[in-house]
C-alpha cells in the first residue's frame, strides 16, 4: 500500500463531489456557477492523479472513475440551487459505487444515486412521471440486490448472487426500461456502468454469467423489435451490451462502452451529428472495438445473435466524415468529444490486449 493512499486519495477520489455540493450550498447564488465550473475542473485533474494511490483498488475501477468524474463538467450550467447541486452528489454516490470494495454499499449508493437523479430531473411537470417511474424500476432492483447481498456468505447457494444480479439489471435499466432525457442519461450513465461493474465481479458465480447474457440479449432483442427511432437508444443499447461483456469477463470492452456512453450522452445534449454512426459500432469509434473484444468471448451461437441484433442499427448508418465537427470549423464541446472518442478508438485495440486483474470479488 502506497504511505499517502489511506486517506488523502480517498477523498481526492471518491469524496471531492460531496465536498463540492457542500460548498456549493454554502456558496452566493450569483457565484455558484462559476464556482461549481472549478470545483468540476479541479475533480477533473485530481482524480486521475489519485486514483491509483487508492488502498486496494484495481486498474479497471481506476479506469472508469477517470471517465466518470468528468460528468459536472460536461453538463450544460444549471439555472437553479438545487439544480447545481445535485449533479455533484449523484457523481459522488457513483464514484463511491465504482471504488468500494461491498456489494451491499454499491447497491445502496446506487440507490441514493437514482434518487437523486430522479429529484434533479422530476422538478417538471411534464416529466416527473416518466423519471418517477424509472426510479421505482431502479429501487425495485436495489431492493432485490440487498437481499442477494446478504445472502452472498452463504457460500453452498448460488442464490444471493443470482439475486443481486437480477437486482443490478434493473438498476443498471437493463430490460423493459424507458429511455431518459439527454441531461439525466449523462448522469445516469455513471450509475449504470456502476452497476455493470459490480456485475462484472459477479461473473464467476454459477447462473450469473447465464443470466447476464439473457438480460442482455433479452434487451437488445427488445430495442430491435420495437424499432425504437433517435438518439435516446444509445443509452439502453450501450447498457446491454455492457451486461454482455461483464457477462464474458471482458473489463476493457466494458471501459470503452463507459467513454462511448458518456460522449454519445454529451452529442445527444447538444444534438450533434454523427452520434448514430459511433452508437451503431461502426469503425474506427470506441464501440466497434468494445464489439471485438466481446465478440472473442462468446461462443459461435451467441456471436451471431449479437451480429443480428445489432444489423438494424449498423444498416441505418450512413457514411460521415471522422470529425464532422471540425470539418464545419466548429471547436465547442462537441469537437472536443468527437475527438476524444476518436482518439479512444484508435486507442481500442491497446485498450483490448490490456488484461487487468480484479481487486476484489463479492
Amino acid at each position: 500500500m502506497h504511505p499517502l493512499a489511506p486517506v488523502g486519495t480517498l477523498f481526492a477520489v471518491t469524496v471531492w463531489p460531496l465536498l463540492a455540493a457542500f460548498l456549493l450550498f454554502l456558496t452566493p447564488e450569483n457565484r455558484q456557477a462559476a464556482s461549481s465550473r472549478t470545483f468540476a475542473v479541479a475533480g477533473l485533474v485530481i482524480t486521475p492523479l489519485a486514483v491509483w494511490l487508492m488502498p486496494g483498488t484495481d486498474a479497471l475501477a481506476a479506469a472508469c472513475s477517470c471517465i466518470v468524474t468528468a460528468i459536472p463538467l460536461l453538463l450544460p450550467q444549471a439555472r437553479d440551487r438545487t439544480g447545481r447541486i445535485l449533479p455533484f452528489l449523484v457523481t459522488g454516490c457513483a464514484l463511491l459505487a465504482l471504488n468500494v470494495h461491498s456489494a451491499f454499499a454499491v447497491t445502496i449508493l446506487c440507490g441514493a444515486g437514482a434518487v437523486l437523479l430522479a429529484w434533479r430531473e422530476g422538478r417538471g411537470s411534464r416529466q416527473a412521471a416518466i423519471v418517477w417511474d424509472i426510479a421505482r424500476s431502479r429501487l425495485g432492483g436495489v431492493v432485490l440486490g440487498l437481499l442477494g447481498a446478504s445472502l452472498l456468505p452463504m457460500q453452498q447457494s448460488s442464490l444471493g448472487a443470482v439475486l443481486l444480479t437480477v437486482g443490478l439489471c434493473m438498476v443498471a435499466g437493463l430490460g423493459p426500461s424507458p429511455a431518459p432525457a439527454p441531461e439525466a442519461a449523462l448522469l445516469d450513465t455513471g450509475l449504470r456502468f456502476a452497476a455493470l461493474m459490480l456485475m462484472f465481479r459477479l461473473s464467476a458465480y454459477p447462473l450469473v454469467h447465464l443470466l447476464m447474457l439473457i438480460a442482455g440479449f433479452g434487451t437488445l432483442l427488445m430495442l430491435v423489435v420495437s424499432r425504437s427511432t433517435g438518439r435516446t437508444i444509445s443509452l439502453p443499447m450501450l447498457s446491454a451490451l455492457g451486461a454482455i461483456a461483464a457477462a464474458t469477463g471482458e473489463g476493457p470492452a466494458l471501459v470503452l462502452l463507459l467513454l462511448a456512453a458518456l460522449g454519445l450522452a454529451v452529442l445527444d445534449l447538444h444534438e450533434a451529428e454523427g452520434s448514430e454512426v459511433i452508437g451503431a459500432g461502426a469503425a474506427p469509434w470506441p464501440v466497434f472495438c468494445a464489439l471485438v473484444g466481446i465478440g472473442r468471448s462468446l461462443e459461435t451461437a451467441e456471436l451471431v445473435l449479437l451480429v443480428l441484433c445489432l444489423l438494424p442499427a449498423l444498416w441505418s448508418v450512413r457514411s460521415m466524415t471522422l470529425l464532422p465537427a471540425f470539418g464545419r470549423g466548429e471547436r465547442g464541446i462537441v469537437a472536443v468529444t468527437q475527438a476524444v472518442l476518436l482518439l479512444g478508438g484508435l486507442c481500442g485495440p491497446l485498450c483490448l490486449a490490456w488484461h487487468p486483474v480484479m481487486g476484489w470479488r463479492p
